[in-house]
């Protein structure tokens, strides 16, 4: 969305300058709060009914979003933006309660199966920013991009409801569930109302320190990717861009993909490598926040910044970004798989479904903070800002 000035120069509006951050910010903080409140509603068999309800709320949202497609909207801006975000906030709240419930039913299973999630997660990151880069090659016209592009992800959903009907027909998923069952039936026959207020007190004593890693994971991850680093740009002002992909795809690759791929690569590595232990995690988990300053210097927002830029080499930024993505899919994948191991057997369900509510928090968190970000960034330094 853009407006022009007097000179005809376009100029970004509030809702495009800041759309990342904003539909972030709708689409989790609903992710949050049911997250929230689907910890504290007692599960005494199968998380199948929530499961199975929020991929149809899911669907309905992106059959919705397809509608508009096609509809000039340009007329009535704040209108449409607004009921964006509306949709936003039923696709995620529905989202957070099926996220919330899969890290349940993933505990159920051994301790790797965790990190499963994580990889799935990281794969359809993959997977959708494949499908947005052959979108945009087939067709120029991007209402026909956009809605190709709704159109795989409502087929992909098919899929993934299909499947959970087909995983829990197998006799390792009964084995694993029922086993599980059993062990919560024993530990809570004398409980009929389900989990005491003490369960919850007792599995966050036992997993908190992971539960913090988790947040922090993500908290670094979302205020770094992708708010940070989509105006992260090759060319200074006044210089023309001399970067080796094509300047079109120039975000896409070294935002998106770049993310995904590795965070995914980082993911699959935690599944083999299980280091440092979880009383150390920390160690390697704290020191990441030292990438939100670095990559705030990097050439971000070049035209609007106000401090100077101290890492100029795209390169340099390619790597890190690198680095930051293998980083937060090994200590994310590797955080969300210690907190089964380091609570009671009995706690393991509540205590990752309390560890998905932390990671949702951490995103939620860290792209509000990308807003602040780019307001001290643009408003803070001692420096004028070219445009």
């Amino acid at each position: 969305m853009m407006n022009f000035n007097e000179n005809g120069t376009a100029i970004a509006t509030e809702y495009s300058a800041n759309f990342l951050s904003y539909l972030g910010i709708a689409s989790q903080i609903p992710n949050l709060l049911l997250n929230f409140i689907n910890i504290f509603v007692p599960v005494k068999s199968d998380l199948t009914k929530r499961i199975c309800i929020s991929l149809m709320i899911v669907g309905a949202m992106i059959v919705f979003t397809m509608l508009f497609v096609y509809v000039d909207t340009w007329s009535w801006m704040f209108g449409f933006f607004v009921l964006t975000l509306l949709s936003i906030v039923l696709l995620n709240g529905a989202n957070g309660i099926y996220q919330n419930s899969i890290f349940g039913l993933a505990c159920d299973f051994p301790f790797k199966f965790t990190n499963a999630v994580i990889i799935g997660n990281n794969l359809c990151g993959t997977f959708v920013t494949i499908v947005n880069i052959i979108t945009v090659l087939v067709s120029n016209n991007p209402a026909n991009a956009a809605f190709a592009y709704f159109g795989i992800s409502l087929l992909t959903l098919a899929v993934c409801f299909a499947s959970f009907f087909l995983l829990k027909k197998q006799p390792f998923y009964q084995y694993y569930y029922k086993k599980a069952l059993r062990e919560r039936e024993n530990e809570n026959e004398e409980n009929k109302s389900g989990p005491e207020v003490q369960d919850y007190i007792n599995a966050f004593k036992q997993g908190g320190p992971q539960m913090l890693n988790v947040y922090l994971v993500f908290f670094v991850t979302l205020t770094v990717f992708p708010g940070i680093m989509v105006d992260i740009r090759d060319e200074r002002p006044g210089e023309k861009y001399s970067f080796v992909l094509p300047e079109q795809f120039f975000v896409s690759i070294t935002t998106f993909l770049l993310f995904n791929v590795f965070a995914f690569i980082g993911s699959m590595l935690a599944g083999r490598y299980q280091w440092p232990s979880p009383n150390r995690l920390w160690m390697v988990v704290y020191p990441r926040l030292l990438f939100i300053p670095f990559f705030i210097f990097c050439n971000y927002r070049p035209l609007s910044r106000t401090f100077p830029v101290l890492f100029e080499s795209t390169w340099l930024y390619v790597f890190a970004g690198i680095l930051m993505s293998i980083s937060s899919g090994y200590l994310s994948g590797l955080s969300m798989m210690y907190i089964p191991r380091v609570v009671e057997p009995s706690k393991g369900r509540i205590a990752s479904m309390m560890a998905a509510f932390f990671l949702i928090f951490g995103i939620v968190s860290g792209l509000t903070f990308t807003i602040f970000v780019a307001k001290f960034i643009e408003k803070a330094g001692p420096l004028t800002a070219v445009a």
